[in-house]
Formats: structure tokens, sequence, C-alpha cells
């Protein structure tokens, strides 16, 4: 959970349980080389060693329990009492207050969180977890990918796999920075490399696209695959995109429909809207346009914006009249077109305005199209 947690990729609501763990890893060097998923149990071990008999240690485990249980409210106070305290020096005052600031961006009081992560750092310049999460609220929070490039990059030359990965998305995207294929899977490769298991489906994403190296479907679903036994969530939707598009597997609704379900299920956008895709049409699984409506609808949520035009489309052309909506369909439709005009869009724009007896702005909308 930590590791996705810090790789801005999504994770259950209590994933922050680890975060006391892996910070105070990367500042014990007996620790450096254990792995950052070992249980609350082990940490109460370590905050005994660093911090015997304490009142200090009683007290991080009282924030780690609350952690664990999503109770970020008490790991805010807890927390500031100690650092009130002012007792604090060290590795104990860099614990105290990331933790704080990353327990404040669990309650989406993004400005306090980067405020304590901002005095975190001050601490420590080096700390590579702190750094990491600073460019995660850059990037995912003030959706500013500038200053995010610059947290990633600040100690790229350390080998942190997280943040090499984020800054790998980023040169994917060409956010803030050139898009640069190549770069983006040399960074990706070598993370994977690392056993780093975020960077899995990215890199076999790459292989199976063709982008910065010679397209391999067959080394692209070993990658795939090899994130699905990790746990990662997007594998599942990548490997229902590769059976029902038969990239190199035989075409296989059935398979497809299953993967997509199994993390549409969990939240995951793109799985909900190529679900819905499937039931519209009756592939994999049996036709049901209200079924097909609702997964849309749960992926436009998330934003997937081919899952509003695609619901857009469905509830202006629905052969089954109580699912028709155009109203709706209109709305959403020109939502989709502001988005991106392309014909796709523009066609659903055109059939929701038929829907509502807009004929004039329809002809007008596919003459467009043409």
């Amino acid at each position: 959970t930590i590791i996705a947690f810090c790789s801005g990729l999504p994770c259950k609501p209590n994933g922050y349980s680890g975060i006391f763990v892996s910070i105070l890893m990367s500042r014990c060097f007996v620790l450096r080389f254990m792995p950052v998923w070992f249980s609350p149990a082990t940490l109460l071990v370590v905050l005994v060693i660093l911090f015997p008999g304490s009142l200090l240690a009683v007290e991080f485990m009282d924030a780690q329990a609350a952690a664990t249980e999503g109770r970020y409210d008490e790991v805010v106070s807890i927390l500031t009492t100690v650092i009130e305290r002012g007792e604090l020096e060290g590795d104990a005052e860099v614990i105290a207050y990331s933790n704080r600031g990353v327990a404040y961006s669990r309650l989406k009081m993004y400005p306090q969180g980067k405020k304590y992560l901002l005095q975190a750092i001050e601490l420590d310049p080096d700390h590579q977890l702190i750094i990491n999460h600073l460019g995660i609220m850059s990037q995912h929070v003030d959706a500013d990918y500038q200053a995010a490039a610059v947290w990633y990059r600040r100690a790229a030359a350390t080998g942190y796999a997280a943040r090499q990965t984020n800054l790998a998305m980023l040169v994917k995207e060409g956010l803030a920075v050139k898009r640069d294929f190549s770069k983006a899977f040399s960074l990706y490769e070598m993370t994977a490399a690392e056993g780093y298991v975020m960077a899995y489906v990215p890199l076999g994403e790459l292989y199976m696209q063709g982008l910065g190296v010679n397209k391999d479907y067959e080394v692209g679903l070993t990658w795939i695959n090899k994130g699905a036994e990790a746990s990662v969530i997007s594998a599942h939707y990548y490997l229902g995109l590769a059976y029902e598009k038969g990239r190199g597997v035989a075409v296989s609704a059935k398979r497809a429909a299953d993967e997509y379900y199994r993390v549409a299920m969990q939240g995951h956008g793109k799985a909900q809207n190529a679900l819905g895709y499937l039931y519209r049409r009756g592939e994999g699984v049996a036709e049901d346009y209200i079924e097909a409506g609702e997964w849309y609808q749960l992926a436009s949520d998330q934003g997937v914006m081919q899952a509003t035009n695609r619901l857009a489309w469905l509830l202006a052309t629905c052969p089954i009249q109580r699912v028709c909506n155009g109203a709706l369909a209109l709305q959403l439709a020109q939502s989709a077109v502001e988005e991106e005009r392309t014909p796709t869009n523009l066609d659903s724009l055109a059939a929701a305005y038929a829907r509502t007896g807009e004929f004039d702005a329809a002809i007008a909308t596919v003459n467009e199209i043409i």
C-alpha cells in the first residue's frame, strides 16, 4: 500500500499506515535494506530501539495505530502534541513533522499538509519519501507539473524508484517536460529491474504500444502479468484490453470482461468505461443497456471523458425508451466536446441535439463532422 501511496497512484482509503515505517527506514541505516511493508508490530520494535522506554515511542505507536485505521485527525492531534512539547530532535523531529503533513494531506487539508512537509524537508533536505510526497502533491493537488518535475528530479540521482517512476510518467505524458517515450522507457525499465512493482505495468504498456521501444506484445504481457501477480490494480485493466483487442493473446470478450470487472469493482475508471462498452454491445456479457449506463456513469464521475461521451451517446440513441434522456445526453455531450472537439464527441452531440428535437443544430454538427 505504501508503494502505491508514495508513487501517487490510487490506493486504499487507509493506505497511509506504512508511512511511519518508511520515513523511519530511510533515516535508520540498520533498516535501509529491509522491505517497506513490514507490520506495525515491527515498528514497535524499531521505535523501542530508537527511543527505548520513552513516552515518544508510545505516542508514535498510537499515531501509527490511528493511521492504520484511517483516523488521520487523531494522527494530527497526537503529533501536534508531540511537536509542541519542543523536545524533538534529529530523526524523531523529521518523523513527526513529515507524518503530520501526510496526515493533513489524507484529510484533504492540503495547505497544512504542504506546510509541514516543507518544514520536514528543511530538517532533512535529502529525505527521499518527503521529496517524493511533495512531488505528488504538486502533481496531483496543485496540478503544477513543473514543480512536480523539480521535486522528482531533485534526488533522482539517489535511485529512489518511486520518484523515478513518477518522473517517467511526466516524461511519458509531456507534462512540464519534453515528451520523450525513450527516456520514459529507460526510467521504467531501470526501476522495474530493481523490483519496483509500480513500474511493471507502465513498462508493459510501452511495449504493447511500441512507444520508446519496439512493439512486443509478448514482453509487454510478461510485465503486465508480473504487475497483476504483485496486486497492481491497473494490470488487470491492461490484461482486459489485451483480451478484448487480441494483443498477444487470442481474442476473448469473456476473459476481457472478467479482467475489467475485477478492477472496475475496485474503482478503476478506465476499466469501468471498458466494461460499460462490453455491456452495451453484449460482448463477453449479456447485452444490458442499464448496466452499461451505470458503469459509464461511474467512470465519467472519475473524469474518464470517453465514458462521458459514451454515456451521452447511449442516452441519446438507446433503443429502450426508458433509458433515453435527451437533456442529460446533451449536457454530457457538450461537456465532452468542450474537453476535446473530435468527430466522435461531435457525433454524440449531434445525436443529443436530435433526441431533444434541435434538428438544425444536429444537422450543423453532422456537417462539421463531415
